[in-house]
C-alpha cells in the first residue's frame, strides 16, 4: 500500500515537471530567436534542390508548378542542370538547349524564381560535369602528352623525319577513346612540344638487339607487333581450360638482365596476372604481380632466358553480353604490348597523370645500376633543330642515341550527361585563356537566356559538380608553367615522362611528383580560382564540389574549393533497410575548407540514391541527414528534384537510375509545409510569462 502511494506521488510530481517544462518551452517561443529559427528557419538555413531539365522535356506549366511547390514546401532555391540520360520524350515538342524556345522557358523560370525569392544557380556546363560544350574548339580542349621514339647511330649527319607522335583522341598514346555512344567520334588535334635526345643505356640497348621468340598457350603473336608501340592493334590470348592458366612467353637465346616490363592488354574480369621467369623454360618463379590497370612495372634486377605473363581462367560471367552493345567478345586477353626493360620508371604512366588515383607511395622505382641511367647533363634539347614537317637535322656524337619527339593531343572527354545538341569537348582546365573563353561564352549564353537578370537577383550562382572529366596532363604552355612554379626546367627530365630513368630512380620519381604538383596548381588556379573572379565580375558566386569519393583528378580538393563562396560536397544514401551506396564523400573536407578559408556555409549534394526509386521517406532519409550534419554540413542541396513538365504522368520523370525522387509528385511532397507550423501555446501560461 505504501509503495503504491509513493508511486502515485512520483507520477504526480513527474506530471507537474512535465507540464512546467512544456510551459517553459512554450513561454520561450515569443522571445527565443533560436527556437523561432528552428520553427521558421531563414532562407540561409533552408535546403536547396538540384532541378534537372531532362532531354528537353520542359513546359512553362511545369516550371510554374515546380517552383511554386518549392516555395510552398520551404525550399530556398534550386540549381539547374540541363541534362540528358536517354529520357523519353513526354512533351509535344522538345525544347532544345539554348534555342529560342528553350531561352524563353529559362527566362520565365528566372523571372518566377526572382519573384518567389528563390536562390538560383546553374551547373558549370550542360549535363553536370565539368566545363565543356559544343563551342569548345579542339585546340582549347583537354590534352595529354604523346611521344615517338627513334634510335639513331651517331657519328654522321642525321636528316630524317621523326615519326609523328599519335594524334589519336583518347586517354593514352594511340588508344582511342572519348565521345559518346551513338554520336560522331570527337575530333583530333595535334601539336609538337619538344625534341630531346640522350645516349642509350646499355641494358636497354642489349634488350632491343636481343631477338626473342614468342610463344603462348593459344592464339598467334608476332614479336615485332608486341614491341612497336601500337596500342590499338591487339591479338587474343584465349582463356585456358578450367583449372589451368593462359600464358604468353618471350624466350631469349641467352640470359638477359631485366628490371621492368610493359604489358598492355584488355583484362576484363581478370585479376591475379603475374610475370614469371625461368632459366630452363620448365621451372618458373614469380617475379612480380601485374596490378589491374598497370601498364609498366619495375622490380629489382634479375637475369633469365624465359619471361612469361600468366593469367587465370576467365570467368565466363566476367564479360557478359551487354544490351545494345552486341555480344560479348571471346574469353581471354587482347594483348597489344609485351616488352622487357633493362631499366624503367615504375608505373610511370600513373605517375605522369594518365590515371587519376594510384597509391603512389607504394610505387617507388627500384634503383638500377648507375651505368643504366641517363645523366641529366647528357639530355640534349633538339627542339630548334626540327622543322615543321618533323624533319630533324642533327649530327649526333659517336655512340647510340634515342630521340624522343614529344607532342600533345586530345583526351576526348566531353561534358556529360547532356543532350546531344549540348555535348562537346571539355575545355583545357590547365589553360587560363581557354578557361576564360569558355566561361565568358557560357555565361553570355545565360545572360541572353535570362534577359540579363543575373547577379544579386535572378541567376546568382554557378555550381561545379564533382569531377567526372578524367585526367589531362598537358597544356600549351606546360614547360613555362613548370619552370615558373618549380624553379627549374623540365626539358632535361622529359625522358622520364616516357619511362626512362634520368640521374637516378629517386630523382626521376621526384620530378614526376613536381610534374603532378604543377598540374594540381594549374587546375586550382586557372579553372577554379579564375571562375570565382569571372563570376564576381558579374556579381555572382560559386558552389564547388571536387572529388566526391576517391580522387577524381590530379589535384587537391581543398585547394579547388578555397575560393568557393560555398564549398560543397556529396553524401549518398542507401535504400531503406540496406547499407549499400552510402558513403561520406567529402563533407568533412568541405567543412575543413570553410574553417580554414573563412566561409561559414558547408553545402552538400545530399541524399543521392542509386537504387530504390520512390521508396524513400523523411524517416528513412533522416539517418543520412543526421550523419551529414555531424560531419559539418549546414546547407542541404537535395539530389534531386527533376523538372516535371506535366501533371498527368505520375510519378513523373527521373534522372535515369539516380534519386532522390523528391518532386511535387512525391506522395509526401505537400506534407513538409504542415510540419513547420509553430506549436500551439498552452492557455495556462500568459504570453509574457517567463520562467527564466
Amino acid at each position: 500500500m505504501v509503495i503504491c502511494t509513493v508511486l502515485r506521488r512520483l507520477r504526480w510530481i513527474a506530471a507537474v515537471f512535465a507540464l512546467l517544462g512544456a510551459c517553459i518551452v512554450l513561454g520561450q517561443t515569443a522571445g527565443d530567436p533560436l527556437l523561432r529559427g528552428f520553427q521558421n528557419p531563414p532562407a540561409s538555413a533552408r535546403p536547396r534542390v538540384w532541378w534537372h531539365w531532362m532531354s528537353g522535356n520542359i513546359t512553362k506549366e511545369g516550371i510554374k508548378a515546380d517552383l511554386e511547390w518549392m516555395k510552398r514546401a520551404g525550399i530556398a532555391g534550386f540549381q539547374n542542370f540541363d541534362a540528358g540520360l536517354n529520357t523519353p520524350q513526354v512533351v509535344d515538342k522538345r525544347l532544345v538547349y539554348m534555342t529560342p524556345e528553350w531561352k524563353d522557358a529559362f527566362r520565365y523560370a528566372t523571372t518566377l524564381a526572382d519573384q518567389l525569392g528563390l536562390e538560383m544557380a546553374i551547373a558549370g556546363s550542360p549535363g553536370w560535369s565539368e566545363s565543356g560544350g559544343p563551342w569548345v574548339p579542339p585546340s582549347q580542349a583537354m590534352k595529354k602528352f604523346v611521344w615517338s621514339e627513334t634510335h639513331v647511330e651517331g657519328g654522321s649527319p642525321f636528316t630524317t623525319a621523326l615519326p609523328k607522335p599519335p594524334s589519336t583522341t583518347g586517354a593514352y598514346q594511340n588508344q582511342p577513346g572519348g565521345g559518346r555512344a551513338g554520336q560522331a567520334p570527337p575530333p583530333e588535334f595535334y601539336a609538337d612540344a619538344a625534341v630531346v635526345a640522350f645516349r642509350d643505356a646499355e641494358c636497354d640497348r642489349a634488350l632491343r638487339l636481343a631477338e626473342a621468340k614468342v610463344s603462348a598457350s593459344g592464339g598467334s603473336f608476332d614479336g615485332r607487333s608486341l614491341s612497336d608501340g601500337d596500342l590499338a592493334k591487339t591479338a587474343l590470348l584465349p582463356a585456358a581450360p578450367i583449372g589451368q592458366r593462359a600464358w604468353i612467353q618471350l624466350e631469349y637465346a641467352k640470359p638477359q638482365t631485366v628490371r621492368g616490363l610493359t604489358f598492355v592488354a584488355n583484362r576484363v574480369g581478370l585479376s591475379d596476372v603475374e610475370l614469371q621467369s625461368s632459366d630452363d623454360g620448365q621451372q618458373f618463379r614469380t617475379v612480380a604481380p601485374i596490378p589491374n590497370g598497370a601498364r609498366t612495372i619495375a622490380f629489382p634486377g634479375l637475369s633469365a632466358r624465359y619471361f612469361r605473363v600468366t593469367a587465370p581462367t576467365t570467368d565466363p560471367q566476367a564479360n557478359p553480353p551487354r544490351p545494345g552493345r552486341g555480344p560479348a567478345g571471346p574469353a581471354g586477353m587482347q594483348i597489344a604490348e609485351f616488352v622487357m626493360h633493362g631499366a624503367v620508371v615504375n608505373r610511370f604512366q600513373e605517375k605522369a597523370a594518365f590515371i587519376t588515383a594510384p597509391p603512389l607511395y607504394a610505387m617507388a622505382t627500384p634503383a638500377p645500376d648507375s651505368d643504366d641511367v641517363i645523366g641529366k647533363a647528357e639530355v640534349l634539347d633538339l627542339t630548334a633543330r626540327m622543322h615543321s614537317d618533323g624533319t630533324l637535322e642533327w649530327t649526333p656524337p659517336v655512340g647510340h642515341w634515342t630521340v624522343l619527339r614529344f607532342g600533345y593531343s586530345l583526351t576526348g572527354h566531353q561534358n556529360s550527361p547532356a543532350s546531344p545538341e549540348a555535348t562537346g569537348l571539355e575545355v583545357d582546365k590547365l589553360n587560363r585563356a581557354d578557361v576564360k573563353a569558355y566561361f565568358e561564352n557560357y555565361l553570355n549564353q545565360y545572360k541572353d537566356a535570362t534577359g540579363g537578370l543575373m547577379g544579386k537577383r535572378g541567376l546568382q550562382y554557378v555550381i561545379t559538380d564533382s569531377w567526372e572529366a578524367g585526367t589531362a596532363n598537358w597544356t600549351d604552355a606546360m614547360p613555362a608553367e613548370f619552370q615558373k612554379r618549380r624553379g627549374y626546367s623540365m626539358t632535361p627530365w622529359l625522358p622520364v615522362l616516357a619511362g626512362h630513368i634520368v640521374e637516378s630512380a629517386g630523382a626521376s620519381d621526384r620530378f614526376l611528383w613536381d610534374f603532378r604538383q604543377t598540374l594540381s596548381d594549374l587546375v586550382a588556379e586557372n579553372h577554379y580560382d579564375q571562375l570565382t573572379d569571372i563570376l564576381r565580375a558579374r556579381g555572382m558566386g560559386r558552389y564547388t564540389e571536387s572529388h566526391e569519393a576517391g580522387r577524381a583528378f590530379i589535384g587537391d580538393g581543398m585547394e579547388v574549393k578555397r575560393r568557393a563562396d560555398i564549398p560543397m560536397s556529396a553524401m549518398w544514401t542507401s535504400q531503406p533497410g540496406r547499407t549499400s551506396r552510402q558513403f561520406d564523400a567529402d563533407v568533412r573536407e568541405s567543412a575543413s575548407v570553410a574553417h580554414i578559408y573563412g566561409q561559414n556555409l558547408v553545402a552538400a549534394e545530399s541524399l543521392t540514391a542509386g537504387i530504390g526509386a520512390w521508396t524513400f521517406s523523411p524517416e528513412t532519409l533522416k539517418p543520412t541527414a543526421d550523419r551529414e550534419m555531424a560531419m559539418g554540413l549546414n546547407r542541404f542541396v537535395i539530389h534531386t528534384s527533376i523538372h516535371q513538365p506535366s501533371n498527368d504522368k505520375i510519378p513523373g520523370l527521373g534522372l535515369g537510375p539516380y534519386g532522390q525522387w523528391f518532386t511535387r509528385h512525391e506522395t509526401w511532397a505537400e506534407q513538409d509545409a504542415a510540419t513547420r507550423t509553430p506549436p500551439r501555446r498552452n492557455a495556462c501560461i500568459p504570453p509574457a510569462t517567463s520562467f527564466a
